[in-house]
Formats: C-alpha cells, sequence, structure tokens
C-alpha cells in the first residue's frame, strides 16, 4: 500500500468474483475489473489458498482447437481445418473405395483367394494412453494435463490410422499387380 493511501478492505463480493475467475480469465483482467493491484489480487489469493480454497491465477490458455469434422480438441489442425485423423481417415476412405473399385475386375476364384487370405490380415493397433489422474491438482494443472492427454490421444489415434492407411495401400498395390499380371488395364478393358 502506498504512502498516504486509503485502505479499501475487500468485499464479499469481489472475494466471489475472484474465487470464481481465478484461472479463467488472466490476472491483469481480474485486476482491472475489481480496480486493484496485482499485489492486493496476489496477497488476497494466497490468503484465500491458506484459508483452503483452491485457487490458482495462472490463467492455462489453450493451445488446442476444436475440428469442425469430428468435434475433438487437436493440436494439428491443418489450412482446411481438419485434423490429422480426420485426414487419415478420409485418405484410407479414398484407398478403400479404389479397392472397392479394382475387386470386381478380379476373377471370382482371385476374389474368393484376396477374400480369405486378406481378412486374415489386420494391423496392429497401439493402445490409447490412460487419463491422468487429476484428482487434487489445481485448476491450471488439471487442465494442462489434460490438454497434454488429448495430444496424446490425438497423436495415438492417428499413428493407428497412419497403419491402416499403409495397410490399405498395400492390398491396393497387390490388387494392381494381380490385375497387371492379368492383363486388365486399370480403366477395365482386357488387352
Amino acid at each position: 500500500m502506498r504512502k498516504g493511501a486509503k485502505r479499501r478492505d475487500w468485499s464479499v463480493e469481489e472475494e466471489r468474483y475472484l474465487a470464481a475467475s481465478a484461472g479463467r480469465i488472466p490476472k491483469r483482467d481480474i485486476c482491472l475489473k475489481l480496480r486493484r493491484s496485482s499485489k492486493s489480487v496476489e496477497r488476497k489469493a494466497a490468503a484465500m489458498r491458506a484459508a483452503g480454497a483452491d485457487i490458482d491465477l495462472r490463467c492455462y490458455r489453450p493451445s488446442l482447437s476444436p475440428c469442425p469434422r469430428c468435434g475433438c480438441m487437436s493440436g494439428t489442425i491443418d489450412r482446411r481445418g481438419l485434423c490429422e485423423p480426420c485426414r487419415r481417415r478420409e485418405q484410407l476412405a479414398a484407398i478403400q473405395s479404389r479397392i472397392a473399385a479394382m475387386l470386381p475386375r478380379l476373377p471370382a476364384a482371385e476374389r474368393a483367394v484376396y477374400a480369405r487370405t486378406e481378412s486374415m490380415l489386420e494391423s496392429r493397433a497401439e493402445p490409447l494412453p490412460e487419463a491422468p489422474d487429476t484428482s487434487g491438482m489445481s485448476r491450471w494443472r488439471r487442465a494442462y494435463r489434460e490438454e497434454a492427454h488429448a495430444l496424446a490421444v490425438e497423436q495415438a489415434v492417428a499413428r493407428n490410422l497412419r497403419r491402416e492407411v499403409k495397410a490399405a495401400q498395400k492390398r491396393k498395390e497387390r490388387i494392381q499387380k494381380k490385375l497387371k499380371s492379368m492383363g486388365v488395364t486399370q480403366i477395365g478393358a482386357e488387352k
């Protein structure tokens, strides 16, 4: 407190506002709203923490943004606004549609062999990371851990989809190779 300044006690309404907005909005905005100095707000938050309140003035700004297609929080949004798992799913769907278009050009016996052998092949999926235990953490630390977990889940899903895309590309290449050895062109006409 400045020399000669009047002391202004905290009202119950100001304390409620501090408890509700601490960690959700930046400290400077809290100071402006309450018309109090940064030191005054810090001291009051420390006193409320000592009394048992869960108050942390650190404001966590998330770095993840929602994907418009799947709605999941993502750290890998591209120019089209899609997350990496959505891009991989799109890529996988395109490859599978090409495979579905080529399968009818194979003879029935080849299709049966393909269906029997390819159904047994499956790419290994990586398990998703477990959710962190956030009990007893401050709001800021909890948000930080939850965002790190969301990012780890997104990366694991993307790796699993990447494996599926590679497997589908190999299947497509094998079918193309069979069609080429049989003399069927890509357009569907025979030589």
